[in-house]
């Protein structure tokens, strides 16, 4: 049966809050999860295969996946280098139907799970650290034949994302990408793209604050994207999970505790993720590695099973229709 995959970006305006984190230990979580669990999510034959979209210049998600000196050879040092989101999105922007497959410019099966072997079942679509550059580039670009004065006329410019994913979401469960902490092009092109989006934040003042902000803006994007474009689905909220929490008693400490409170006395009901990520040092330890935490953790250690809570409870909401 061919597949119809499901498109979540993960976003948030602030860096550090665990975008990349998250981003990776979702697709890796999936990969996990016992045959008891894919079963209640109607994934009994095999773990969901998943495709990593990674739309930050920075590069993070691509060298967490590959490490950095693998990620540094295959972009910059290989000749030719492979072919990135970077490539892709340029031949994308001066031509609708430009004479590329996709599938070129992804690295198939190249995630590493640890001891040198790597998940089958997910691939990568690298970044390239010239995205910030291609960000300007469709800021700028005009193609030829688009008259200005019609409503909607740029559009293209947020829909190249969706076109290239188009291409190969049949062979997908899943397509996470991890967005760069801005509202540029890039980012607008991945909400066009998606079906939902998710977002990680650290409940402190400073990395909570503009939560509420962020979903105002989707959905001014969602009504603008709906105005110039029939087809266009609106991209849902899936939910906010929050990082770095630290525990006391099995539950977030006061302060932690008083932040959750608050936001969930400004956004809508059920926005906020049951399940959470702890403070520990197994993940940056694994990250070092270019790892997933289940690689230096077993399956009942802290935040493995923190990732594992969060991966069931992102499902449950997709299927359970938990989405604001």
């Amino acid at each position: 049966m061919e597949r119809q995959a499901k498109i979540v970006s993960i976003i948030n305006w602030k860096g550090g809050v665990g975008k990349t984190t998250l981003t990776h230990h979702l697709a890796t979580g999936l990969q996990h999860l016992s045959s008891d669990e894919l079963e209640l999510v109607g994934h009994e034959h095999s773990h969901p295969k998943v495709l990593l979209v990674d739309a930050d210049a920075q590069c993070n998600l691509s060298i967490l996946c590959l490490t950095p000196e693998e990620f540094e050879n295959l972009a910059y040092h290989n000749k030719p280098p492979i072919g990135t989101l970077k490539d892709l999105i340029e031949h994308y922007l001066k031509n609708e139907h430009p004479q590329v497959d996709v599938n070129d410019f992804i690295l198939k099966a190249h995630v590493r799970s640890g001891n040198g072997k790597v998940y089958e079942h997910i691939d990568l679509l690298p970044a390239h650290s010239e995205l910030i550059h291609t960000d300007m580039d469709i800021a700028v670009y005009l193609r030829p034949n688009f008259k200005e004065h019609l409503f909607g006329w740029d559009i293209y410019k947020f829909q190249m994302l969706h076109h290239i994913l188009n291409t190969v979401k049949h062979e997908y469960d899943f397509i996470f990408i991890d967005c760069p902490p801005n509202l540029n092009y890039i980012t607008q092109n991945a909400l066009y793209a998606s079906d939902y989006y998710l977002i990680p934040a650290i409940p402190d003042r400073l990395s909570s604050y503009g939560i509420s902000s962020i979903k105002n803006k989707v959905d001014e994007l969602n009504e603008r994207f709906h105005s110039s474009s029939k087809e266009y689905s609106d991209t849902k909220l899936i939910g906010i999970v929050f990082n770095f929490i630290r525990e006391y008693g099995s539950q977030p400490k006061q302060t932690q505790a008083n932040m959750i409170n608050m936001l969930k006395d400004t956004l809508p009901p059920d926005v906020m993720f049951n399940s959470y990520l702890t403070y520990g040092d197994a993940i940056t330890r694994a990250s070092t590695l270019s790892y997933p935490v289940f690689a230096v953790e077993n399956s009942q250690a802290k935040q493995s099973e923190c990732v594992k809570n969060i991966t069931l409870e992102f499902l449950n909401r997709m299927g359970g229709g938990i989405v604001v």
